[in-house]
């Protein structure tokens, strides 16, 4: 879909910096009825918490991986950022206005969304778990991810859990590890079809290269991950 910026639009905004301030309430009309890609810049503890539907989450903080995740987005289409109260947010779409982006920052981030009472996913929701919005965000927020999802009274997950952390301390700096609670997220495991734990997927670049269902030994994963 075409983007358009209305004059209404342009006299409700603030420009600041090379990039567009936009009020939470104009915000969430243009996520929801626009083209336009919606991020994220917290941490993952923030995001895993609560986060606005359809987001992508690329972490500010994490100013290497930043930049090479920021990099694939695309710039035919306006990026809106957010924060907890605006200041990553702000230098966040400072620096994505360099990089050519059209920007727009949500005013006041996800404090001020929260009170006045707009729309947000709670991925930590016992009932339901995390959500598919935030697993897919989650299997991107890295160049390489190693998802597994497991269970405390599970004999293979307790034998396969030992060679995760290995590998998790082997590659740390190149790989994140995922460990996802299967008896809290029967949602997302219905979701993905998933009908047996332990379950093990690797994604590279946003996109799955690997699974596998039941146990698997250190040396096979070391291979996958390459």
């Amino acid at each position: 879909m075409k983007y358009i910026i209305t004059i209404a639009g342009l006299f409700c905004s603030l420009m600041t910096f090379g990039q567009t301030k936009i009020a939470n309430t104009e915000a969430l009309q243009k996520i929801n009825n626009e083209d336009v890609q919606l991020v994220d810049v917290r941490t993952d503890e923030e995001y895993s918490k609560k986060h606005l539907k359809n987001s992508i989450h690329i972490n500010w903080n994490d100013k290497e991986n930043f930049d090479a995740l920021a990099s694939k987005l695309d710039k035919k289409k306006p990026v809106y950022v957010y924060c907890l109260s605006g200041g990553r947010s702000n230098k966040a779409a400072q620096y994505l206005s360099e990089k050519g982006f059209e920007v727009f920052d949500i005013e006041g981030g996800i404090m001020k969304w929260e009170a006045s009472n707009l729309p947000l996913v709670s991925a930590n929701e016992k009932t339901t778990g995390i959500n598919l919005d935030a697993y897919e965000s989650l299997t991107k927020s890295h160049p390489k991810v190693l998802v597994n999802f497991y269970a405390e009274w599970c004999a293979p997950c307790k034998e396969l859990a030992p060679i995760i952390d290995k590998i998790a301390q082997k590659q740390a700096d190149n790989l994140k590890v995922i460990k996802i609670d299967a008896d809290e997220n029967k949602d997302l495991l219905k979701q993905l079809g998933i009908s047996g734990i332990p379950q093990l997927y690797i994604f590279k670049d946003g996109q799955k290269t690997w699974s596998k269902s039941g146990l698997t030994t250190l040396k096979t994963l070391e291979k996958k991950l390459k």
